[in-house]
C-alpha cells in the first residue's frame, strides 16, 4: 500500500502540474484525490464510518488481537482487499439473528470483493453487523502507579481475553484529581466520525460519596465558591454564565482525537476531566487540541500524547488573601478535586526524539503580571511554533505559551519520559 504512495509522490516530484483552482483548491487536496481515486480501485471493500453505522456501530480489529482498524489517512473510510479478514466485536451480541446468532459477541469475516462481507457462507451488507447496543466501555484499574503513587486505569473495552485500550489515566485517588491521561496520535486520527449527542458522564466508583455532576452545575460551584472565599459577593464576581465564566468538564484525552463513536464515547469519563474555565476551554484549549491533529497529520508523525493538569488555581478571598479552588470543599475536611493552575498537552514523537508541550492558564481573572510571576513554569518557545492559530496572549481564553518537555518535566515530575533531545516544531 504505501509502495504505492511513494511511487506516486516521486512521480509527483518530476512532474509540473497545473492546478485547476475551481475545482482542486491545492497540491495536498490534489494529491489527496488521486491517493483516493487509487486506493478504491485496489481494495474490495470500503466501509464509510459517516455513512453506514449509527450508535451501534461494532468495534472493528485485525482479527485475533487488540489491534483496531484504522481509515485511509484524511478520510472516516476502512477499505479492505477482496478475501482480507475483518473482526467485529459487540459487547452484548449482534442485532440481526440472520446473520450472526444471537449470543455471539464476535464474529470474524472476509470482504467479497464487491463491497460485502462474508459470514457462514453467505454475504451481507456491514450495516447488517449493526450491535444491539452500543460497545460498552469501562475503566479498570491496572495495579500500576504513576506520578506521586497514583493509580493507573487503563480505559477501553473489555473482551474477554482481550482489552482494547484507548486511553490510559494517572488518577489520584485521595485528591480525586487526574495528573495526566496518554493516548496515541497519527495520520489517520485527521478525521472523525461525527456523533449526534454527547453522552452522559461516568464517574464510576473513582469519586466514593461525590455526585460529580452536579458539582459542575454552576449554582453548586457558586456555593463552593462562597465556602472557600468567605464571601457570595467574591463567588458572583468570579462567575458568571453568560460569560463562560464557569468550571466546565475540560476533557484531557479529546474527544475529537478518537476517529470511532465508540472510542469517542469513551472518552466520557469523569477520570478524563477536570474543571476548566469554559472560556479558556473554548478558546485557546480547542484552538491547541485541533492544531495538535492538523500537525500530526500534515508532517506523518505518529506521536504519544500526555495531557494533563498541574498546580492549583488560587484565588483572593474577601480580604484579598490567596485561597486554593477546589471543586468540591468542606471547611472543616477541606477540598477536594483541586482546579488546575494549568493545563498541559505533551507531543512525543520517539522516532525522531523530539518532542514539545503546550501550556494554558486556568485562569481567565489573572492579570499579565501574576501570568509572569505564577504560571511560566519553563522558558516560553512558543516563537518557534508557527502551526497552532491560538490567540496566546488573549489572557480570558486562556494565556497559552510552549516549552522544552524536559524542562517543564523537570518542574512538574509527572511524565515517565527520559531526556527528549530535540524540539518538535
Amino acid at each position: 500500500m504505501w509502495n504505492k504512495l511513494v511511487g506516486l509522490l516521486l512521480l509527483i516530484s518530476q512532474i509540473e502540474v497545473n492546478f485547476s483552482r475551481t475545482a482542486i483548491e491545492s497540491p495536498v487536496e490534489w494529491l489527496e484525490q488521486i491517493y483516493r481515486e487509487q486506493f478504491d480501485k485496489d481494495y474490495g471493500c470500503k466501509i464509510s464510518l459517516g455513512k453506514e453505522f449509527n450508535t451501534k456501530q461494532p468495534l472493528f480489529l485485525v482479527p485475533g488481537t487488540e489491534t483496531f482498524y484504522t481509515p485511509l489517512p484524511n478520510t472516516t473510510d476502512l477499505l479492505l482487499h477482496a478475501g482480507e479478514q475483518l473482526e467485529l466485536f459487540c459487547t452484548r451480541g449482534f442485532a440481526d439473528a440472520k446473520a450472526v446468532p444471537s449470543k455471539t459477541t464476535s464474529i470474524i469475516t472476509s470482504c467479497d470483493g464487491d463491497d460485502g462481507f462474508i459470514q457462514n457462507g453467505e454475504s451481507y451488507n456491514i450495516t447488517q453487523f449493526a450491535c444491539k447496543a452500543p460497545v460498552f466501555h469501562v475503566a479498570v484499574r491496572t495495579g500500576g502507579r504513576c506520578f506521586n503513587g497514583a493509580s493507573l486505569v487503563k480505559i477501553g473495552f473489555d473482551m474477554g481475553s482481550r482489552f482494547g485500550k484507548i486511553y490510559e489515566a494517572c488518577f489520584d485517588e485521595n485528591s480525586m484529581q487526574t495528573y495526566y491521561v496518554k493516548h496515541s496520535l497519527s495520520p489517520w486520527n485527521a478525521k472523525h466520525q461525527s456523533t449526534k449527542r454527547p453522552p452522559t458522564f461516568i464517574q464510576g466508583d473513582f469519586y466514593p460519596s461525590l455526585k460529580m455532576t452536579k458539582l459542575y452545575n454552576i449554582e453548586s460551584q457558586r456555593k463552593t465558591f462562597e465556602r472557600i472565599l468567605g464571601s457570595a459577593a467574591r463567588a458572583d464576581a468570579l462567575l458568571n454564565s453568560k460569560q463562560e465564566l464557569f468550571l466546565a468538564r475540560g476533557h484531557l484525552a479529546a474527544k475529537a482525537d478518537f476517529v470511532f463513536g465508540a472510542h469517542q464515547r469513551a472518552t466520557f469519563w469523569f477520570i478524563n476531566v477536570a474543571p476548566q474555565w469554559q472560556k479558556f476551554n473554548a478558546f485557546n484549549w480547542q484552538r491547541i487540541e485541533t492544531g495538535v491533529k492538523d500537525f500530526v497529520a500534515r508532517n506523518d508523525l505518529n506521536v504519544t500524547v500526555y495531557t494533563g493538569t498541574y498546580g492549583v488555581l488560587e484565588l483572593p478571598d474577601a480580604n484579598g488573601d490567596m485561597q486554593p479552588i477546589f471543586l468540591d470543599f468542606d471547611p472543616d475536611n477541606g477540598g477536594r478535586i483541586p482546579v488546575p493552575k494549568v493545563y498541559y498537552k505533551v507531543l512525543h514523537d520517539e522516532q525522531n526524539d523530539a518532542g514539545i508541550v503546550l501550556i494554558g492558564v486556568n485562569n481567565p481573572h489573572a492579570t499579565m503580571d501574576e501570568i509572569k510571576d505564577s504560571y511560566m513554569f519553563c522558558k516560553d518557545v512558543s516563537d518557534q511554533i508557527s502551526w497552532l492559530k491560538w490567540k496566546r496572549d488573549f489572557i480570558p481564553g486562556g494565556y497559552s505559551y510552549a516549552c522544552d518537555v524536559n524542562e517543564f518535566n523537570a518542574v512538574t515530575k509527572h511524565l515517565p519520559l527520559e531526556n527528549i533531545s530535540y524540539l518538535l516544531t
